[in-house]
């Protein structure tokens, strides 16, 4: 058992109520598919997903590129399960963590769609959200990354604004909240928890609390740079803060 083990056992008990949710448009999976869709007809045909979840942002992109060479990771198994009855044979689902993974090959595009980092926009500011304890594991993911990446390859990650406190109603009558409250800030980096439960009827059917890190955009630069990538720029679609890889780095 590794120390992310906790961060699977929040999602595990909560898949159900997780795709349902994402399944009412929590996130623009057809958007970013068609981002990505886009540079696969530029002829970048090994694709990478960090953290396929329910396999729903893959899904989108089967339907637009049954020829790419997809690959999915994630660290919960039960999620997995969901994304392979979604994608049927198509694909190649992995049960790892992007820290440690070593999947022996290399792509074309790594895409985080959501879940392990996103860049929160903040008017001109681009901060990294991750889930990470700290800046050293960001740092040992990142250069993990960049190992499974080809030497022109590219880093996709998906922009989304911040997270606020609201309310949501989802089929079968059950109702998705969620609380946001700040509880730290310094000069790198400012920290949220996230309390998100479901209900129906008053009864909470499920409920998980995480603590997220917004690294402040001075220091993702750094770091970004301290594992290997520089910034290309966002993509036509605004769906995508793009990076590609300054040195080619080889898995061991």
């Amino acid at each position: 058992m590794n120390k992310y083990t906790n961060i699977a056992d929040y999602y595990d008990s909560l898949t159900d109520y997780y795709d349902l949710l994402m399944t009412q448009g929590y996130y623009d999976y057809q958007g970013m598919a068609n981002a990505v869709y886009s540079l696969i007809k530029d002829g970048r045909k090994k694709i990478l997903e960090l953290g396929v979840g329910t396999g729903l942002f893959a899904e989108k992109l089967l339907a637009l590129a049954p020829e790419a060479e997809f690959t999915g990771v994630d660290i919960t198994l039960s999620m997995l399960n969901i994304a392979r009855q979604r994608l049927g044979e198509w694909g190649n689902l992995v049960e790892a963590d992007i820290y440690n993974m070593n999947l022996q090959e290399t792509f074309d595009i790594a895409v985080s769609s959501r879940g392990v980092w996103v860049i929160s926009q903040r008017g001109d500011q681009t901060d990294l959200r991750n889930h990470t304890k700290d800046i050293d594991e960001d740092i040992k993911g990142l250069i993990n990354v960049a190992k499974h990446l080809r030497q022109d390859g590219l880093f996709m990650l998906s922009i989304q604004g911040e997270h606020k406190s609201y309310q949501q109603n989802l089929p079968t009558g059950i109702v998705y909240s969620q609380e946001i409250e700040k509880i730290g800030e310094n000069d790198e980096i400012k920290s949220i928890e996230k309390t998100y439960f479901f209900q129906r009827d008053g009864e909470i059917l499920a409920q998980q609390k995480l603590k997220l890190n917004y690294i402040k955009q001075w220091k993702k630069e750094e770091i970004m740079e301290q594992a290997g990538f520089s910034f290309v720029g966002i993509d036509e679609s605004k769906k995508f803060h793009n990076l590609s890889q300054k040195v080619k780095q080889i898995i061991k």
